[in-house]
């Protein structure tokens, strides 16, 4: 099947925040031979929809925010507005425009792109997506209870993501 992404000129990559979990930003450092620092960021939560078990809170005042990777538009579109990092991007970027509830929502696709994607399926199976973003969310409530600034934070993921393995 031809790849619905060809007709696109990839508004969802610079048109969203991608939010990630901290396993996306760490598999994405080891693949681009990066630091996760260098890759993710806080960013507060000013969008329309996002799950409140994902939001970071910190106490140095700064108040809450989301994990996402370092840049908008995407960091990791190439000249032609394709994904240089499909392999290894966030789950949730290999899933789009699908839902985890499994249904269809191709706001940004063209045309030709939402026909295709009517007729195909996510690069990622469901369950494995929901399993990463349960262990995220494990990762959040740890940190949501010990709280710290900002740099303590995005430290504490990567230290215990680290330690665990999906």
């Amino acid at each position: 099947m031809v790849n619905p992404c060809i007709f696109c000129s990839a508004e969802c990559c610079k048109t969203y925040t991608i939010t990630t979990t901290i396993f996306d930003i760490l598999r994405i450092a080891s693949k681009a031979r990066k630091n996760p620092e260098d890759v993710c960021f806080l960013h507060e939560p000013r969008l329309l929809s996002y799950d409140p078990d994902m939001v970071l809170d910190t106490s140095d005042g700064y108040g809450y925010y989301l994990l996402g990777i370092r840049s908008h538009p995407c960091r990791f579109l190439d000249d032609n507005n394709r994904c240089s990092i499909h392999a290894f991007a966030p789950l949730s970027c290999k899933r789009y425009p699908y839902k985890l509830d499994g249904k269809l929502n191709p706001r940004f696709c063209p045309l030709a792109s939402q026909i295709i994607f009517r007729f195909s399926s996510s690069d990622i199976p469901h369950e494995r997506l929901v399993t990463e973003l349960e262990a995220h969310k494990r990762l959040v409530k740890a940190w949501n209870r010990k709280k710290g600034t900002k740099e303590e934070c995005i430290g504490f993921l990567i230290e215990k993501a680290r330690a665990r393995s999906l």
